[in-house]
């Protein structure tokens, strides 16, 4: 389903007692976004290679550019950008060392390979070693904002396979959604319904004026 799709299912799964929404679209997106975010990590516990197939690809219609960061030396790369070209996505982050960037790719495929390093081990190798001699393979440490690359030179545009909350997608991108149940036994719609029903009903719109809705 779509991003807007899945709000409209949950709004309407919402019990209504008047003919107004319970809670403003906004909030009922974060509560989305915290079971989803919950539910990544369920996946990441059972097998973590299929975080994979719930990643939304950049930089395969347009390549991400690869800059160098003047002082350091350092190579990085930008979260690319939502549709607006402002607003930078964001990672869904996951207790391994790739995180949220499940797998960096070039726009030739072959020539290089990427593999998730953590903030230590790029300290490390930074500091002098004799891995300066493959030069095939590239390393990647994810950050908040952006990917920063170790042994990297000839490459200056990549794509990236990122784990993303849901506020990130756009509305009619489709995002998918873990079939599986937590401990408790709860599907991904029951979980948002579940935390739902504990948060008081909410003012709809900022200047507190109800909102009637025909859904």
């Amino acid at each position: 389903m779509t991003k807007e799709e899945i709000r409209s299912l949950i709004i309407n799964l919402i019990p209504k007692y008047e003919e107004i929404l319970r809670f403003h679209p906004r909030f009922v997106d974060s509560i989305i976004e915290k079971a989803l975010a919950e539910f990544y990590n369920l996946v990441f516990l059972r097998n973590p290679l299929e975080l994979a197939l719930y990643t939304k690809q950049f930089g395969y219609t347009v390549p991400i550019n690869v800059v160098i960061e003047a002082g350091t030396n350092l190579y990085y790369a930008n979260y690319p950008t939502m549709a607006d070209g402002v607003t930078n996505v964001t990672t869904v982050p996951v207790p391994d060392k790739a995180s949220g960037c499940r797998r960096i790719s070039t726009v030739a495929q072959g020539g290089v390979s990427f593999y998730p390093m953590d903030a230590r081990e790029m300290d490390l190798i930074m500091a002098g070693s004799y891995v300066d001699y493959v030069t095939s393979k590239v390393g990647y440490c994810t950050r908040r904002t952006r990917v920063e690359f170790y042994n990297l030179s000839a490459v200056t545009t990549c794509r990236m396979d990122l784990l993303i909350p849901f506020s990130k997608y756009e509305e009619t991108d489709t995002v998918l959604v873990p079939e599986l149940v937590n401990d408790q036994g709860l599907g991904f719609t029951d979980r948002v319904l579940q935390i739902l029903e504990r948060v008081p009903p909410v003012e709809l719109l900022e200047n507190k004026q109800l909102q009637e809705t025909k859904e």
